[in-house]
């Protein structure tokens, strides 16, 4: 098999292409794969109309908001803060550091790459394939029930109305999952037409939430993993026959020091990209989960089947990608930290001055755990992530209060 074809060949990463290729956020150019020119295309489209999507959405809470119900504006809001997002996640693709990312973690970083140097690495790199295949089939299908119910209520709705009876739509209250309104047009003039886009700009959305975050959280999993790796090959160095290493033993530590060194280099290079590239996409996330999980919480407070069936996804979507990205990128640290100790508990003593050298640098080295953050400011963890959801939940008393 060749290295290109080791991760690609693995369930969860099939999983991963389907869902990015519809929206042209597959790197299939940097694998070498052939693109078909609609898909290529596809992902301007997505730019141009998730942009005209969120002025018709804007649009729409000007022009409606002294028609609008408290609990309806929210949805509006709610739309619209998604589409938002949508916009700005929908343009990594454009960016050739989301291609190098992508190539470097599918085509040299996977652990599949490195699991014939050991037992031990083989076992790891077995765990996070068999974890990483399942929390794939979860979060898709998390994903496809949320958009789902999330467009099934407002058809049903409508249907009660009298919706797909007639053509006749006019005096009838239709109800939609996404509402905008342009000059040129408006959503409640063209329901069968609003209707259809609105499942298709759902999907898009979706995908450019849920499987971006997956393919975030398979990456994290794998740095994971090499760092469980490195944390093994620190703590099993070779101990000395005697009080000192003799000059074979040496060269033997010598050279596992440089491999540890160089592995631990390549991790916190690989960890430092995804930091940079990705730190804005996250504290936009952050932003966004402050915002709309007190709104998200005041819909589902209706006692209304109806509401929660179209909501309840949705909101445990949202508090679910807040959280699994956290407590991913926490383990990072959290791991990470085990390093230091690992390092100082080496035999250094036996060593020749040398290997003391090395690992003295190698100390250095790791005083600093392997963090990712946020535009290079909020670290990405728990609590980052309980600080949002107290402000959430005070929001979202406040917001309740005034309702009522």
């Amino acid at each position: 098999m060749s290295r290109k074809a080791g991760a690609l060949d693995l369930q969860y990463i099939q999983i991963l292409r389907r869902f990015l290729w519809f929206n042209g956020a597959w790197p299939g150019d940097v694998l070498g794969e052939p693109v078909p020119l609609l898909i290529r295309y596809h992902k301007y489209q997505i730019q141009v109309q998730s942009i005209l999507v969120l002025i018709a959405q804007v649009n729409y809470l000007w022009k409606f908001n002294d028609e609008m119900s408290f609990l309806m504006m929210g949805h509006v809001y709610i739309t619209t803060f998604l589409t938002a997002v949508t916009l700005v996640r929908c343009s990594l693709p454009f960016f050739q550091e989301y291609h190098n990312i992508s190539k470097t973690f599918l085509t040299e970083f996977h652990l599949c790459y490195h699991k014939h140097k050991g037992k031990y690495e083989a076992e790891i790199c077995a765990f996070w394939d068999w974890l990483s295949y399942w929390f794939a089939l979860y979060q898709m299908a998390l994903m496809v029930l949320g958009m789902t119910l999330f467009n099934a209520l407002p058809v049903y709705k409508s249907i009660q109305a009298g919706a797909f009876r007639t053509m006749n739509l006019q005096n009838k209250t239709l109800e939609f999952a996404v509402y905008y309104t342009l000059p040129v047009y408006h959503c409640a003039d063209h329901f069968y037409i609003s209707t259809t886009m609105n499942v298709y700009f759902s999907y898009v959305t979706s995908c450019s939430v849920c499987v971006l975050d997956l393919l975030l959280s398979l990456i994290v999993f794998q740095i994971i993993g090499h760092i469980q790796i490195l944390l093994y090959n620190i703590e099993n160095i070779s101990v000395a026959k005697g009080l000192k290493y003799n000059k074979e033993e040496n060269m033997a530590v010598g050279k596992k020091l440089i491999e540890v060194i160089d592995h631990h280099r390549d991790i916190v290079r690989f960890a430092a990209s995804i930091s940079s590239f990705f730190g804005p996409m996250l504290a936009i996330n952050y932003m966004f989960h402050l915002v709309s999980g007190c709104i998200l919480l005041l819909e589902c407070a209706r006692p209304d089947p109806e509401t929660l069936a179209r909501f309840g996804p949705l909101t445990v979507i949202v508090f679910g990608e807040l959280i699994q990205i956290s407590v991913i990128f926490e383990i990072v640290g959290y791991i990470s930290e085990k390093l230091i100790d690992a390092a100082y508990c080496m035999p250094w003593e036996s060593m020749d001055v040398s290997n003391q050298k090395t690992v003295k640098f190698f100390l250095s080295r790791i005083q600093t755990p392997i963090q990712l953050t946020a535009m290079g400011i909020v670290p990405v963890g728990v609590q980052t992530m309980l600080g949002i959801l107290k402000t959430t939940l005070s929001y979202f008393a406040l917001l309740k209060s005034i309702s009522e």
